[in-house]
């Protein structure tokens, strides 16, 4: 589920419905639902989970995007003893040093504020600064200011774990770098975000233009 909160609102946001194929979704199906999960506007219902999970964060993080999923690299590492990807081994990898929360305890699903807000207090930490989350035997979630970076990085996020999974699959020693050296290419990532800009401006202009009438 994708969530973006309504600019100059911390009290609603908007996310994808329930019931839906991807393809089917256009702007009139998206629903507008606050951070305690009542329906505000829209034609369509939203999936329970998607109710506790992202009004949660939004609530407790305060980040604008909150999107949840459970790709498949990403998620392989979830279901390892060590939860999340490694931000030492590759450049892609390295971007996410620091940023990454790791929730090692898998309740099942989220089903009431309590587990959400479980959740999201584990992106929160001492300095209230995580804005990637791997959910043990779940999934992941990637937080952001704009929907243009924090899509950039779930997009790269999930290249990062494809890598590592291929590397770990060789069965060969792996190679890490230093951590500080991981540390200062992510600081040069994340002081210079015009590609993630650039990247997510692509992307919109693939999409079919909206037809008229």
């Amino acid at each position: 589920h994708f969530s973006v909160m309504l600019p100059g609102r911390e009290d609603l946001y908007l996310i994808n419905p329930r019931g839906l194929h991807w393809c089917e979704v256009g702007p009139d199906d998206i629903v507008l639902i606050d951070v305690r999960g009542n329906v505000m506007a829209g034609r369509h219902r939203v999936e329970p989970t998607a109710l506790f999970i992202h009004g949660a964060v939004h609530r407790l993080t305060q980040r604008a995007v909150v999107l949840h999923c459970h790709m498949p690299y990403a998620t392989a590492l979830t279901l390892t003893s060590d939860v999340a990807l490694d931000p030492t081994l590759s450049q892609n990898a390295m971007r996410y040093m620091g940023r990454i929360a790791i929730d090692a305890t898998y309740n099942g699903l989220a089903l009431d504020d309590a587990e959400g807000e479980r959740i999201a207090r584990t992106m929160m930490g001492e300095n209230a600064n995580k804005d990637v989350a791997f959910l043990a035997n779940h999934g992941v979630i990637v937080t952001g200011h704009t929907i243009a970076h924090a899509y950039d990085d779930l997009y790269y996020l999930e290249r990062a774990c494809l890598h590592q999974v291929l590397a770990q699959s060789t069965g060969r020693p792996l190679k890490p770098v230093d951590a500080k050296l991981a540390a200062h290419v992510a600081s040069q990532i994340q002081g210079e975000r015009e590609q993630s800009d650039l990247f997510f401006e692509a992307l919109r202009r693939l999409l079919p233009a909206p037809q008229r009438g």
